[in-house]
């Protein structure tokens, strides 16, 4: 079996008193070394645990220096084939290779092959948003490093030196956040798995927070400009406005959600979906305002199937296609909303998220609690006591808000 670990070499002692620390690379007595170009005092080494003391001012960097180099040589031999391991032995030595050896070898799974694993999961569970979230970050470490890694190669500077990478190629700081959130949810289930060892997790040091993200919401006077455009009926961006004030009205309903709407999500003067971001079931109340926009589209020869909108034109194949169209339509919708912006001299940013921070906004400029207004959003806010209140009268008093919110554009 071959085997690693870090020695002091006392025999070679620096001018400064200082000895330096290799790799001891070994197998059936044959011996090879690798320095680490680290040199240490003997006073700083603990030869038990093999690692570098407190005692010394940058035992930290040191020591994941350390891991890191460890981890780099251990996934070299892993996965290696006989040649690359005879290269760091001496020239003369000859080794044989145990076939059992190589059969563990072998079966050591990679960062990229795990990941792969798990976005196959994903799809097959229709979770296509997570699995794009895994692929996209996937392709970014594959641009920082394209060749097949081990976990244990993960360690703090692995990743300083990645968002390094990616801060020089100009990657949004959120952008950046979630590719390296999501190698940490790799990593986590790597662990559970017992692909890694535990000891060796480095996110505990290695903390990276969101950027705060500039506010989304706009003024309801923007939205009634928007609202009173003069505009060319059954033109795209005529369906676009229609789409974006229906957002407003049914309390934020994202993009997806609304081209989603079948017409038995319409019940009794009231649309009952469940959000495909989180699973949870709404309970909206239809206004007026809404009614008017609905009975556009409500038993139109535009839409397709069951759906209430024409956002979906076709009947997708299946949910990966389903994310596609809707992908598509969402970017299509924002550069409409955009082009609405530009007709009442906004210079900021609206988009189809913008909706659902704008009706918050409004309805707390309204005077309404924090508690109403997670509940009308879906969100989890207050105490016990406020919930079983607003479990009880949620309906009564989110319906209320959201006439007082709607009426507000008139």
């Amino acid at each position: 079996m071959v085997s690693i670990k870090i020695i002091l070499e006392k025999r070679k002692p620096k001018r400064d008193g200082s000895f330096p620390l290799y790799f001891q690379i070994c197998f059936k007595r044959k011996t090879t070394t690798r320095s680490t170009k680290i040199s240490i005092n003997e006073s700083c080494w603990d030869e038990d645990k093999k690692e570098i003391k407190r005692n010394h001012p940058n035992f930290k960097l040191l020591n994941q220096s350390l891991k890191k180099q460890f981890a780099d040589i251990q996934s070299e031999l892993l996965l290696a084939d006989e040649e690359k391991v005879i290269s760091y032995f001496k020239p003369k030595a000859t080794i044989a290779f145990v076939q059992t050896e190589v059969e563990i070898l072998k079966t050591k799974k990679t960062v990229f092959q795990f990941a792969e694993e798990l976005i196959k999961d994903l799809k097959l569970s229709n979770k296509i948003g997570n699995a794009w979230v895994y692929e996209s970050t996937v392709n970014a470490l594959k641009g920082y490093h394209p060749n097949e890694i081990l976990f244990e190669q993960i360690d703090y500077l692995f990743l300083e030196d990645y968002q390094k990478h990616l801060l020089k190629r100009e990657i949004k700081p959120n952008s950046i956040y979630l590719y390296i959130r999501t190698i940490r949810i790799f990593y986590n289930k790597a662990i559970k798995q017992k692909l890694v060892d535990k000891a060796l997790y480095p996110f505990d040091d290695f903390k990276l927070r969101p950027e705060r993200t500039r506010k989304r919401a706009i003024d309801k006077e923007l939205i009634k400009q928007i609202k009173n455009l003069s505009l060319v009926e059954d033109s795209t961006i005529w369906h676009v406005r229609n789409w974006f004030l229906l957002s407003f009205y049914l309390i934020g309903i994202s993009v997806i959600d609304l081209a989603l709407l079948i017409k038995k999500n319409y019940h009794e003067g009231r649309i009952e979906y469940k959000r495909k971001k989180t699973g949870k079931w709404y309970d909206i109340k239809i206004v007026p305002q809404a009614a008017v926009i609905l009975k556009l589209y409500l038993n139109s020869d535009k839409t397709s199937g069951e759906y209430i909108l024409p956002i979906i034109n076709y009947q997708p194949k299946n949910e990966e296609n389903l994310m596609r169209i809707v992908k598509s339509r969402t970017k299509l919708i924002n550069k409409y909303i955009k082009k609405l912006a530009e007709m009442i001299e906004y210079d900021g940013e609206i988009t189809s998220y913008t909706v659902r921070h704008s009706w918050a906004t409004t309805a707390k400029k309204m005077g309404y609690s924090n508690e109403v207004i997670a509940e009308a959003l879906g969100h989890e806010y207050g105490n016990a006591i406020t919930n079983v209140y607003l479990d009880k009268f949620d309906k009564v008093v989110v319906d209320e808000a959201n006439e007082k919110v709607s009426s507000s554009l008139e």
